[in-house]
């Protein structure tokens, strides 16, 4: 006996609930549900034996090198990007510029610095592989018995390779779209690719010691990551950087969200269930990307890990652009986030827009790794995008996520941040 259909009235609403049963259960399990997860004690053993032999070989550190700064009476510091004439009169010495700075933070002097790496221009930048301009600290004999030093530039860490960055003291500088620190320096902007608009935080650091992470809920007491990782905890990107004292902050991997993929930070291994491609920031500032067989996490240690990354995909590889890639990380065009890295201590943070927010129409995977191509980033990583798509500055969101109405409250909770602050 064949069965009578259901009627087209009752049929609509019942496949509206299932549809919304289907939804709540995803959500339920990717953002809600609290489980924990122990780290590996195998490895943990692991690393402990390693520090402790790292420890009795001796680490061999570079001394900071003091920033002086002996002037005369007219003295003037040398500003970043200025090629200075010193011309001496009596005991004193006056610099003249011969350039224009026209960015309002005293940015590297470029004609444009959009998309990276000083020396970009326009909307579609080209990586022209120039540095910002070095002016090395120098001694004059002006009169007789005087001296008249300009100020000494502090060259550890990764301030031998762009002195002039860094503020010469404890200095900081900010503007809307800049921060400049003695160990920081952030440029903001924003510049429009496949049809949708791309905001880039260009990032240069002393040292890896300001690449910090935060986890939903970790600042409150009792602290609830004390007996291991809990997923299912979220928080508003704004409230962990007030937390955090965050310069600037992007969404991670939203790791709580599910039990597997790699999550390292600061050395150590919360959890190490693999999943997909991994992205590894070691301490001394080089970046790499793994597939997830190529991955060896005791051999991430022996390296010296700091942070993994493992949302992915990864869009870029040793320079390659990468392509091909799966339903399984949207391909479609969506709102985006992710990591680039062109050489230890530069780095940049990128959100795009999508989903029609500021009439942008987001990117596919692809699009999105040719991006940080144009860029000129050497590894590049895919990380958490649609709603969690957010890229926040000094306490302000830089970006537009889908469904933000200027109000913190309309932001997408997340389980953890990538962020950038002053060591403590």
């Amino acid at each position: 006996m064949a069965h009578k259909p259901l009627p087209l009235g009752l049929l609509i609403p019942l496949d509206a609930a299932l549809v919304a049963g289907s939804l709540l259960t995803f959500a339920y399990f990717h953002h809600v549900r609290k489980t924990v997860t122990k780290p590996d004690e195998n490895l943990l053993e692991y690393i402990e034996h390693l520090n402790e032999d790292q420890s009795s070989a001796g680490n061999v550190t570079v001394p900071v090198q003091e920033i002086t700064d002996v002037t005369t009476n007219t003295a003037t510091a040398i500003q970043p990007g200025e090629e200075t004439t010193d011309a001496t009169t009596g005991t004193g010495t006056t610099d003249t510029t011969g350039t224009t700075d026209t960015q309002q933070g005293n940015a590297p002097a470029t004609s444009d610095t959009q998309g990276g790496q000083p020396g970009t221009t326009g909307n579609n930048p080209v990586n022209t592989g120039t540095q910002p301009t070095q002016t090395a600290p120098t001694s004059k004999q002006t009169t007789p018995g005087t001296v008249v030093t300009t100020p000494q530039y502090d060259l550890s860490g990764f301030g031998a390779k762009w002195p002039t960055l860094f503020s010469l003291g404890n200095e900081v500088e900010v503007t809307d779209t800049s921060y400049r620190s003695h160990n920081i320096y952030i440029k903001i902007t924003s510049q429009s690719y496949a049809g949708s608009n791309c905001h880039i935080a260009d990032i240069y650091l002393r040292s890896t010691d300001a690449f910090k992470y935060a986890f939903a809920q970790d600042g409150n007491q009792p602290n609830p990551y004390a007996e291991g990782l809990v997923t299912g905890l979220q928080e508003n990107i704004i409230t962990m950087c007030e937390r955090k004292n965050a310069i600037l902050a992007i969404n991670g991997d939203f790791m709580g969200g599910r039990q597997y993929g790699y999550v390292i930070r600061d050395s150590y291994p919360w959890r190490t269930e693999p999943w997909g491609d991994v992205a590894a920031l070691y301490k001394d500032g080089v970046v790499e990307t793994f597939s997830k067989n190529e991955f060896d996490v005791y051999a991430a240690f022996n390296r010296g890990i700091k942070h993994s990354f493992a949302f992915g995909p990864a869009l870029v590889r040793n320079g390659a652009v990468q392509s091909g890639f799966t339903a399984k990380h949207l391909t479609g065009k969506e709102p985006r986030s992710g990591f680039g890295y062109y050489e230890p201590g530069h780095y940049c943070f990128v959100a795009v827009d999508g989903r029609d927010m500021g009439g942008s129409a987001g990117m596919t995977a692809e699009e999105f790794a040719q991006y940080f191509g144009t860029l000129g980033c050497n590894q590049a990583f895919n990380l958490d995008g649609g709603k969690t798509s957010q890229l926040v500055f000094m306490g302000n969101v830089v970006n537009y996520p889908d469904g933000y109405n200027g109000k913190a409250s309309s932001l997408r909770g997340m389980s953890d941040i990538y962020y950038i602050g002053e060591a403590n």
